[in-house]
């Protein structure tokens, strides 16, 4: 075959590709083997047959994914993609040549493309039968319900059942002010929880997405030759991974123009159907995108930036706003509810003996016990050594019984010694006054325990 002639004969950009196989299945080098002058204008001087595609523009795994699946397994492929290292939206088609040109493990496939300024309405409708039902199905959840929150999760439900992960997130990230907090997240398994994971999604690791995600549409790994990959640009990140035990991942930018404000993060998922996974999860990201961007929620989002850095709880902030959006009526507390108020016992004396490197330490052990007791509640470090806990919907008799629990487990002599106090109401509405009322019995163990050790009162 003249792949000369072949490409000459398209009226858009286009070019033949040779993608080799490696031994072990996966994909090798990527060469431009022919390309016609509409390419060759396009790729600029640089350009010559036979080059190494990366030679031109920067190693981009997604697009490298598509060749192999193109050449190799022969499946006829299209994307409409964000290229970030030309700053233009690719409306690319990938077809596979017949397998009588193949050379060994040399395979070939046609690519022709056009540019766009920006993402266009028509092109991004183009999208398959398989994936448009679902498509459709997010638009109307995220514009059928009048409660921003209420839309968030059930969209996020979605895209973990159609993606068949074992979690599904949105995470927002506000990296001038140092911030980042989970907005939603669905789990395969609902005993999981995003406080199991927060210990992973440090700060170091979450600023580092928008670095590798530099000249990336999205973030794919399907299996630990990707994670490998991966893990030779963003190590951090691939240590954190492994310790939560991800081993298949997709993370797509929520952006504003060219800021990002926040991540859609699917782990464990269905590789078998990644290119329809990632077809829809663009999708989707690109319109929760719109959604977010120009909801007016976006202050309250702000407000929210709710995760204390050091503990992995949430702060002051996001138990002030839950307080706000419960008796707005908002996002209710299910009654009846258990209020905990617990104060570290020791701390300055650590700080004083040890350095605040053990203080710190301390404090990550008081909110760990915490996890422990009430892991599946809303747990708070609303000062330096202050945490409250909200337990919803639950019974007097078993709130009461974890109370006493924790108490025993935070005495003077165990590890961590916290002053509890405690409350609890059936009346939604006895909210604030439950937590005055295990405030005030908080400062009331404290002073005892003050009593017994009077080396440490506070002066």
């Amino acid at each position: 075959m003249d792949f000369q002639v072949l490409v000459d004969s398209c009226g858009m950009a286009a070019a033949v590709l040779s993608v080799e196989e490696l031994a072990d299945g996966h994909c090798g080098e990527i060469h431009i083997v022919r390309a016609n002058s509409k390419y060759k204008q396009i790729m600029g001087p640089k350009y010559y047959d036979d080059m190494i595609y990366y030679e031109l523009l920067p190693k981009e795994p997604n697009f490298e994914d598509f060749c192999f699946r193109c050449a190799v397994k022969k499946i006829h492929l299209h994307a409409y993609v964000d290229t970030k290292a030309m700053g233009l939206w690719t409306d690319g088609t990938y077809l596979p040549l017949d397998e009588s040109v193949d050379n060994g493990n040399i395979h070939y496939m046609f690519f022709f493309f056009e540019f766009t300024k920006g993402p266009e309405s028509d092109r991004m409708s183009d999208v398959s039968l398989d994936v448009a039902p679902f498509v459709i199905q997010t638009c109307i959840n995220l514009r059928g319900s009048e409660n921003f929150y209420a839309s968030m999760n059930t969209v996020i439900a979605d895209i973990q059942k159609k993606t068949e992960a074992f979690c599904s997130s949105i995470i927002m990230i506000d990296k001038q002010k140092n911030k980042y907090a989970p907005l939603c997240a669905k789990f395969r398994n609902d005993e999981a929880t995003m406080d199991d994971f927060m210990p992973f999604l440090t700060p170091d690791v979450v600023f580092s997405w928008e670095e590798t995600l530099k000249l990336r549409d999205n973030i794919i790994v399907k299996d630990e030759y990707d994670m490998k990959e991966l893990e030779k640009i963003n190590p951090l990140w691939v240590k954190s991974l492994r310790g939560a035990g991800v081993q298949s991942l997709v993370l797509a930018p929520l952006a504003h123009g060219k800021k990002i404000f926040g991540v859609l993060f699917i782990t464990n998922f269905n590789t078998d159907q990644l290119v329809e996974n990632k077809e829809f999860i663009e999708l989707t990201a690109f319109f929760l995108s719109s959604e977010i961007a120009n909801n007016d929620m976006m202050e309250k989002l702000e407000y929210m930036s709710n995760v204390d850095t050091l503990t992995g709880v949430k702060n002051r902030n996001s138990m002030n706003a839950r307080v706000d959006w419960h008796f707005s009526k908002e996002m209710q507390i299910p009654s009846p509810i258990g209020i905990v108020f617990a104060d570290l016992n020791g701390l300055k004396r650590c700080n004083d003996t040890g350095g605040h490197e053990a203080g710190d330490q301390l404090l990550i052990n008081a909110a760990e016990l915490l996890k422990k007791h009430f892991g599946k509640n809303e747990i708070y470090r609303t000062g330096g050594d202050e945490f409250v806990v909200i337990v919803p919907n639950v019974d007097k008799e078993s709130f009461e019984k974890n109370v006493e629990i924790l108490r025993a487990d935070s005495g003077d002599n165990s590890s961590v010694s916290l002053a509890i106090g405690s409350a609890w109401s059936e009346n939604p509405d006895e909210l604030r006054l439950s937590m005055h009322i295990a405030d005030e019995a908080m400062y009331q163990d404290k002073n005892e325990y003050y009593r017994r050790h009077p080396e440490e009162a506070r002066k």
